[in-house]
This record gives structure tokens, C-alpha cells and sequence, in this order.
């Protein structure tokens, strides 16, 4: 091979490297001026009015047995006016589940026409609360599902669907978790309670089919006075119920039979 033909093929090899850099840098320019360009119109698109959720008949609620279309769609009025293309499916199930007694919710979105449809599976309303001016920040007349979430009487469509007779007397938004933790054991005891009276948070009283029962502040031992009150399914039998005026399970290590002009010691042993 002539010596002098070496640094002509290295020259061309290096045009040849050099070219193909050039090549690849303006794909690179024309693919982040496509992907900036597009990025751009999507960001503008977002913006334009026809995108937007302007009108409560494009937000389209599905399965609500309970809860009024009216009521879920007022929840989301501060989110659903965004455009429907930034719009977040989690963020409108985080702030329906916040809000409402909501389980889980499935979004969808659509694009033509800019629309949401929401499939919410919710929780049984299974208790009405009674708001009481003797009460400091209550909560008027409205609907408790087991874990505490309230909503408003109006929220639901109709109160023939809810079933529930068991009244709460001064329910407080700082009582949720409590009632999440005693509701249970207020449906499984064997005495029939018609309404529990939270006005004072010092002394929970139940109405039940033996009369007013007195537990105190201590929520911890409701179990252990519920089985307490279950030893007394018999009370009528031995004293007249117009003569009880309260039943006293303050302290679980006896029964106190409040009357009307004396108190009663029961031993449980």
C-alpha cells in the first residue's frame, strides 16, 4: 500500500465521523423542538375554554344509591372547573373520600365533549345525627356512616333509602375516631340502643329499650359495660321502668340503679 495514501483515507474517515455527528445533533434539535413544540400546545391547549369543565352536566356521577349528583358534584366544584386534560383522577377520588363517605371512585376522562364520569362506590349512611343548642359546635341534621364521616341532611337523595333509627345527640367532627371505634360495638349488643347522646363528652349516655344509661368519659371501656347491660335484659321484670330514672355503668366494677328516689347497688358476679 502507497505510504502516502493513509492520511488521505484517515481524512476522509474523520469527514465521514463528523458529518454523522452533524446529522445527529440537528435529529436531536428537530426532536426537542417537536417535543417542546407539542409540550407547548398541549399546555396552551389546556387553557382554552372549550376544554374546561364549565357546566355540572359534564361531570356525569354513577352508583350513588345515597348520596345526591347534586351534592358530589358541589364537592368537586373547585377541582372540576380545571381543564379536563390536567385534571387528576387521584386527586378527585383523594377529595371525594376526604369529604364524603365515599369508598373508592373510578374517574374517566373524556375529550369530546370535555367530560368526567365518576363511578363512586359509597358507604351506608347508618346513623342521623340531631343537632342540640346545648352543644358546643354541633353538627345539625345530617347522616354518619360507620367510620364518622358526616354529610348533610340535603346531600341525600332521599330519606326513605335510609333505614337507620339510631339517633347521635351532639355529634362533633372531633368525635370521628371514637365513633369509628364504638360504632361496632353498639351494633352487636344484645340490648337495642335507640340513640346515643354526645352532649356532654364527660358522660356518654345511651338510650336503650332498659332506658337511659350512663357511661362516663371513658370510651375505652364501652365493651366491658355493654356486657355489663347485657346482664340486665331482665331489669323490667324486677323493677318497674317508669320507676328508673338512669342506669349508672360509670364504673364498671358495679351496676348502679339510679330510681327516682333512691339508688340501687346490682351485683354482676
Amino acid at each position: 500500500m502507497n505510504s502516502t495514501s493513509i492520511p488521505v483515507e484517515i481524512r476522509q474517515r474523520r469527514l465521514a465521523l463528523k458529518r454523522q455527528r452533524q446529522v445527529r445533533i440537528l435529529q436531536s434539535l428537530w426532536q426537542l423542538l417537536l417535543i417542546s413544540s407539542l409540550t407547548g400546545g398541549l399546555i396552551w391547549a389546556s387553557f382554552l375554554p372549550k376544554w374546561g369543565i364549565r357546566q355540572p352536566q359534564q361531570v356525569q356521577i354513577q352508583g350513588n344509591q345515597y348520596l345526591s349528583t347534586e351534592a358530589l358534584r358541589q364537592i368537586l366544584t373547585p377541582t372540576s372547573s380545571d381543564s379536563v386534560i390536567i385534571l387528576s383522577p387521584q386527586q378527585i377520588t383523594n377529595r371525594l373520600q376526604r369529604q364524603a363517605p365515599i369508598k373508592q371512585a373510578t374517574v374517566a376522562r373524556d375529550l369530546y365533549p370535555p367530560q368526567l364520569t365518576i363511578a363512586v362506590d359509597e358507604r351506608k349512611p347508618v346513623a342521623v345525627t340531631v343537632a342540640n343548642p346545648n352543644t358546643v359546635n354541633p353538627l345539625g341534621k345530617g347522616y354518619l356512616d360507620a367510620t364518622g364521616v358526616w354529610m348533610p341532611k340535603e346531600s341525600y337523595r332521599s330519606s326513605a333509602k335510609l333505614t337507620s333509627s339510631l339517633k347521635v345527640i351532639g355529634y362533633r367532627p372531633q368525635y370521628r375516631f371514637q365513633w369509628a371505634q364504638i360504632y361496632p360495638q353498639l351494633q352487636a349488643s344484645p340490648v337495642d340502643i335507640q340513640a346515643v347522646n354526645w352532649q356532654n363528652p364527660a358522660n356518654l349516655i345511651l338510650e336503650t329499650e332498659l332506658g337511659k344509661v350512663h357511661l362516663g368519659g371513658n370510651t375505652a371501656i364501652l365493651s366491658q359495660q355493654l356486657q355489663l347491660l347485657a346482664k340486665l335484659k331482665n331489669l323490667p321484670e324486677k323493677v318497674p321502668p317508669k320507676e328508673i330514672r338512669y342506669i349508672n355503668l360509670k364504673n364498671p366494677d358495679f351496676i348502679l340503679i339510679e330510681l327516682n328516689n333512691q339508688s340501687k347497688r346490682i351485683d354482676h358476679e
